[in-house]
């Protein structure tokens, strides 16, 4: 009986430790994971963001990885979606972020569906514009021609119609 004693004696010390770093340490940094994951999941196309490196731009391409930010007009930079630190976002609530996309922040979705429809729902509101640059062999070759082409699809990516302008 005296010997319980004594290993308890001997580890209270270190049980309040632990618990100093978890009230201290653990906790908060757990919170602040939490509401940065929420942070990139709320970003959308057209928010001005800034990056950790103070690049400012704005969200013109949204992938899973990285974002396009137009930082001047008609120059583009494809930048890690982590590397984004602030900007004028809206943050989804807390509930949806932990629902839809808590895989952005290292655990797994607790609703996929959820996820799957927040992005249907980002697919079918964004607009993309592709610039594309061709190379020509001959001076006489040579000239500006912009062609406008209009392609509408569903939510799942399907073409509905094309039309060039």
């Amino acid at each position: 009986m005296e010997d319980a004693v004594n290993i308890l004696g001997m580890f209270w010390p270190f049980l309040i430790l632990i618990a100093i770093f978890y009230f201290f340490m653990y906790r908060p940094q757990k919170k602040l994971q939490l509401e940065r994951g929420r942070f990139l999941l709320s970003l959308r196309k057209g928010d001005h963001v800034v990056t950790s490196g103070g690049v400012h731009g704005i969200i013109k391409v949204l992938r899973d990885k990285y974002v396009e930010l137009e930082i001047a007009p008609k120059v583009v930079i494809k930048v890690e979606k982590t590397a984004i630190h602030h900007g004028d976002v809206d943050l989804i609530d807390a509930e949806t972020a932990k629902k839809a996309g808590a895989a952005v922040i290292g655990a797994e979705a607790e609703n996929p569906e959820e996820t799957d429809r927040l992005s249907k729902q980002r697919k079918t509101t964004d607009t993309e514009t592709i610039e594309e640059v061709v190379e020509v062999d001959s001076a006489a070759e040579e000239g500006t021609e912009i062609v406008e082409e209009v392609i509408e699809v569903d939510e799942n990516g399907n073409e509905i119609s094309r039309e060039k302008k």
